[in-house]
């Protein structure tokens, strides 16, 4: 009986510390004790991170300056977010100062707030993001027949906000048909019916079906023309269906092992299994619209991305723009294979999203253009821990 008696009441201890999920902005993110502050190296010597910060003050500026953030439980306005940026830029760039006396001033001036991760707790998924080069030309022909949409005009968008809370989702993508409101085309619908066809909305024409859909995921890139020219391809928005993963379909599958599973692994199984392919990018039901740019890539407060420095988060729950500190692990790479994973902290600027990085436990770090970057985004997935920062209130 006294057995029974501790393990029911180990068993409502569980219960009563298990955290409600995230579902709000205020719900994210926890004020860190000083007792619990980080160390806040950084494992760049704080190169490019002045670069980073000042387009999210790019950010800032074209925005209203009382537009409301939440970091945690804290409401901030723009400015605020803007003055944490700048104070922080002060510091950096400071060459007077060591980089030990620059994170000691870091801790002083700033308060840490950290993201509650998947498990209420801090547990955050690092995964990496690059920016792929496909190959593509204006025309179609026989080898380059698979078409880069732009962004349809007959999507609309649904604030289901306007109609109550009662709704697990607060936007939805749709389309109409006569007098109903229906759910945007799927991929199936999209690349194999044809649904967009005879619209004009084909903007480039590429050789692989499955260079677009790893496009779709990294969320912009590059085209190779073939005549000299290289432009940018940026996300211009979505359909609207729900992303499903392709890897995790694998697993379940028994197709790749967990413990195998990476971009390179997909894209190996995929090249042996041409007859599986449709199918297998079907299963995910989500899809990516482009428009084309002459700049670098931007993410989704439209502001150019640092390789190693900008950072992917769910947009709905975490601040847009803000500066951030990530602990984690990053490969060492020789010869063109990664020899082993090493742990490292870092700052770095909340500055893209993603259709699959959903929730405060879901980070993507972007790594940039090149070989390297595509072999370290392809197995990035590390947990570690994810904090916000901001400026410590004048007494």
């Amino acid at each position: 009986m006294k057995k029974l008696f501790l393990l029911t009441l180990a068993t409502l201890s569980l219960f009563a510390c298990a955290k409600p999920p995230v579902t709000r902005p205020d719900m994210a993110l926890e004020p860190l004790s000083w007792w619990r502050s980080v160390s806040a190296q950084d494992d760049l010597a704080f190169q490019d991170i002045a670069v980073a910060a000042r387009q999210s003050l790019e950010y800032y500026k074209k925005i209203a300056p009382e537009t409301a953030f939440s970091i945690g439980p804290m409401k901030v306005a723009a400015l605020d977010m803007t003055v944490t940026l700048q104070n922080f830029l002060l510091i950096v760039e400071n060459t007077s100062l060591t980089d030990e006396q620059k994170v000691g001033q870091i801790k002083k001036e700033f308060d840490f707030y950290q993201s509650v991760g998947s498990n209420g707790w801090g547990k955050v998924l690092f995964t990496g993001y690059y920016e792929p080069v496909l190959s593509c030309r204006v025309n179609s022909d026989d080898v380059y027949k698979y078409p880069l949409y732009k962004k349809p005009d007959d999507i609309i968008e649904i604030d289901l906000t306007l109609f109550g809370n009662d709704f697990p989702r607060n936007k939805l993508a749709a389309r109409i048909e006569g007098r109903k409101v229906l759910p945007y085309y799927s991929r199936e619908e999209i690349d194999q019916k044809k649904a967009l066809n005879d619209r004009n909305l084909e903007m480039l024409w590429c050789r692989d079906l499955v260079d677009i859909y790893f496009l779709q995921i990294q969320g912009s890139g590059k085209a190779d023309l073939g005549d000299g020219n290289v432009v940018s391809i940026l996300y211009d928005g979505q359909n609207g269906r729900q992303y499903k993963s392709l890897g995790k379909s694998l697993i379940d599958s028994g197709a790749i092992a967990k413990e195998n599973m990476s971009m390179p692994a997909i894209r190996e199984y995929l090249r042996t299994h041409p007859d599986e392919v449709v199918a297998l990018l079907n299963q995910n039901p989500s899809y990516v619209f482009f428009r084309m740019d002459m700049g670098p890539s931007r993410g989704n407060i439209n502001v150019p991305l640092t390789p190693g420095r900008s950072i992917a988060t769910d947009s709905k729950l975490l601040p847009k723009g803000a500066l951030a500190f990530i602990e984690t692990q990053k490969p060492v790479i020789e010869s063109g294979t990664i020899k082993e994973w090493t742990p490292f902290t870092r700052f770095v600027v909340n500055q893209d999203t993603g259709g699959a990085i959903r929730g405060p436990g879901r980070v993507d770090l972007f790594w940039g253009q090149g070989a390297d970057a595509e072999l370290t985004a392809g197995y990035m997935q590390q947990e570690g821990k994810l904090y916000f920062l901001l400026r410590k209130s004048k007494p």
